[in-house]
């Protein structure tokens, strides 16, 4: 007991991430930055080189500087310099089974819920602390459960950082609740990769791809299945740690500016479906309504909304509406 204090109070210090401690003041898109380059490492890649040729500065890591696209870029040579086809399916394998000293509060606290639908509900709750733009939401809708992420801002994210999330979804729930955790169907934005081997392997289920969004579909009952290693008392413990740090991250795009963003980006090439829209914010055309529903407005209103705004030359305001 007393060397599990100890370890928590260490925990409550800092972050462990891909083989090295993060003190607080480091930018959360840096977790993800460490982790792809850790885990080339243990493939033989040396990391100043992979870094190099993607143009990433480490300072910029830390200081949260890096795009997007260096991101997915970063991923696409990783896969391509180790050589490693299913690179972000090796990499989830690779967190799951770092031993328990390696955990973050995030993995303790999630591993510490009740149940594995409280679990995904926190991995929800605190997703931009992996990366500010991420999300990941759990939907319920009778007796079907789906776990779905992408990227707040609509932006697509590219075949190897999306398996690895969903992968990791999944590992990490069988780690938490036993083998027999189950999919109904696993769905990928991505087209086909040549050999499906490995994503039969880990996710035990039909594998589909060019979908909508990102999402693992399995029946609503998993979710009520009891943590193995449940510690309520330890889990309010680091939550606070983590609603913290969560309070020190800038504020994300409004969900009505991202509508109108993606709105006025299409708008030159013709007037963009709700069906699209809904597409590019990895929802469906009915959860994308019920949310303008409770925002006061609709879409017919945002449409008209930024015709105007771009008739009356306010391209800038709305393109780059509540930008960071």
């Amino acid at each position: 007991m007393a060397e599990r204090a100890k370890r928590i109070a260490r925990l409550r210090q800092s972050r462990y991430v891909g083989g090295q401690t993060m003190n607080e003041g480091v930018h959360p898109g840096a977790i993800g930055i460490a982790s792809v380059v850790a885990f080339s490492a243990s493939l033989g890649q040396r990391p100043e080189i992979l870094l190099q040729a993607v143009g990433i500065d480490p300072a910029s890591i830390l200081a949260g500087e890096v795009s997007h696209v260096q991101r997915m870029r970063l991923w696409e040579q990783a896969a391509l310099f180790t050589g490693d086809a299913d690179f972000g399916l090796h990499m989830a394998e690779w967190i799951t089974q770092c031993p328990e000293e390696h955990f973050d509060v995030l993995a303790f606290a999630v591993r510490s819920c009740a149940t594995l639908g409280e679990h995904f509900r926190r991995v929800e709750r605190y997703a931009r602390l992996l990366y500010p733009g991420l999300f990941f939401r759990l939907e319920v809708k009778e007796q079907v459960a789906y776990a779905v992420h992408g990227l707040l801002d609509g932006q697509l994210v590219s075949r190897h950082p999306s398996e690895c999330m969903m992968a990791l979804t999944i590992l990490q729930g069988r780690r938490a609740v036993g083998d027999d955790l189950s999919l109904i169907e696993v769905r990928f934005g991505h087209e086909a990769p040549v050999s499906m081997t490995e994503h039969e392997r880990i996710f035990r289920a039909p594998v589909r791809y060019g979908c909508t969004r990102c999402e693992l579909v399995m029946a609503a009952r998993e979710l009520d299945k009891p943590q193995q290693q449940a510690e309520p008392r330890l889990q309010k413990l680091l939550e606070k740690q983590l609603d913290d740090w969560v309070t020190r991250l800038p504020e994300p795009r409004s969900f009505l500016g991202q509508v109108k963003k993606i709105v006025a980006a299409h708008l030159p090439n013709g007037e963009p479906g709700v069906g699209y829209v809904a597409a590019r914010m990895h929802m469906s055309a009915r959860t994308l309504q019920r949310r303008l529903t409770d925002e006061g407005t609709s879409f017919a209103k945002v449409l008209g909304e930024v015709r105007r705004d771009l008739a009356q030359g306010a391209v800038d305001l709305v393109i780059q509406v509540e930008s960071p």
